[in-house]
């Protein structure tokens, strides 16, 4: 992957630049327009670089409400995103509410909380192409809480996830998207979106974690890769993933991981996509450490199994990436690998998301590499301990 790598970091580089140079262009209309606007934003992106997160908390809300009203839906994707990693969840939600109405996402049909016993509600997680396997697998809660209100419940998701959302919700119709979903006996048709569960039915701190509701993975699935990736010796079975092709992501070195397996007595299982052959190659090479590498689980292909997969370990260490959520959604024990970007939904206020209560969150905070993994290797070794069978938990 020597040559794929180099010209990855080239292509982050250039995304980067491109990034910026949008930024910049925005910031020239926004002084035209609300100079406040422009300077609360150059102050916003100087707090997350100092990661200031107390004072970027405090500041967000009145941002957000100077974006509404200069009708900004850049700027408001990109508060969204703050919000919910600040913990301001119901601001979040308002906010995608926001840039909804602003660029014509909202619907006639969309269920604004009515009655539904006469209705087929259509949770639909696949609303444009652009959306991947990794879209509603936080809100598996809501479904379950919307779908009992409903006459019947047809539910749209990625393709690859269908058996999964099957198993897990079998009073519902479950459909790979893009689908158009008719009526039952002539009556009517209500569509519900991730933004409409959130806003319907809560996005509260109290309400997300009382609705939580994992996902379940195939349990005969789940125990014959359990059995078969055990040896002799009773050691945790751990997940490892470690790189992303997204650009938005600073990836730790593999010398970091690699000093991560030498440490932690347990069996390492290869949770990551795509050809990684080399980067397995060097992990062992530096950490001395085996890495079950299954090759009959690929979850580009079958994610049902890749949920088996991670429904069979007792811990997951990983970046964030489809098999986190996915992870988190099943309640496997995950310790996720923050870096200081702020791109992404994970906390920075806190180590723990009532989205995921399975993941400990560990960030970087300007630590280099070997610090920040000092704290990750503490939260495995807390959580890593062997674990139920999904029978026994279920």
């Amino acid at each position: 992957m020597g040559q794929d790598k180099l010209a990855d970091h080239w292509r982050r580089r250039y995304r980067h630049f491109r990034d910026a140079l949008k930024f910049s262009r925005r910031q020239v209309r926004r002084v035209l327009s609300d100079p406040r606007l422009a300077a609360g934003m150059l102050r916003f992106r100087r707090n997350v670089r100092g990661r200031r997160w107390q004072a970027l908390r405090d500041a967000v809300p009145d941002l957000g409400r100077r974006a509404i009203a200069a009708r900004d839906p850049q700027l408001l994707g990109e508060l969204r995103l703050a919000a919910e990693q600040l913990g301001l969840y119901e601001l979040a939600s308002s906010v995608d509410n926001e840039i909804a109405a602003l660029r014509g996402r909202t619907r006639p049909d969309e269920w604004r909380g009515e009655p539904l016993d006469d209705a087929t509600l259509v949770i639909d997680f696949m609303e444009n192409d652009k959306q991947g396997a990794a879209t509603g697998l936080r809100l598996t809660g809501h479904v379950a809480a919307a779908a009992a209100r409903a006459k019947r419940t047809v539910l749209v998701v990625e393709r690859r996830l269908v058996p999964l959302y099957r198993r897990s919700f079998p009073a519902a119709e479950v459909l790979a998207g893009p689908a158009t979903v008719e009526p039952a006996g002539g009556g009517r048709t209500v569509v519900a979106t991730m933004r409409t569960l959130r806003t319907v039915l809560g996005s509260d701190e109290t309400t997300i974690r009382s609705l939580y509701r994992p996902l379940l993975a195939d349990p005969e699935m789940t125990d014959r890769l359990r059995r078969s990736y055990r040896a002799e010796q009773d050691l945790p079975l751990i997940g490892i993933s470690w790189w992303s092709s997204h650009h938005g992501k600073d990836l730790p070195p593999l010398e970091a991981w690699a000093d991560l397996l030498r440490k932690i007595p347990a069996r390492f299982v290869n949770v990551q996509y795509g050809d990684v052959a080399a980067d397995l190659d060097r992990l062992r090479a530096l950490s001395g450490r085996e890495i079950i590498d299954d090759r009959g689980v690929d979850q580009l292909k079958d994610m049902d199994l890749f949920a088996a997969q991670l429904a069979a370990l007792d811990a997951v260490v990983t970046i964030s990436c489809t098999g986190a959520h996915l992870a988190a959604a099943l309640q496997v024990p995950i310790v996720l690998v923050r870096d200081d970007w702020f791109r992404r939904e994970w906390p920075v206020l806190s180590d723990r998301t009532p989205w995921c209560p399975s993941a400990v969150v560990v960030g970087r905070e300007g630590a280099d590499w070997p610090a920040h993994f000092a704290a990750v290797e503490a939260e495995l070794r807390r959580l890593a301990g062997p674990r139920e069978t999904q029978e026994g938990r279920a």
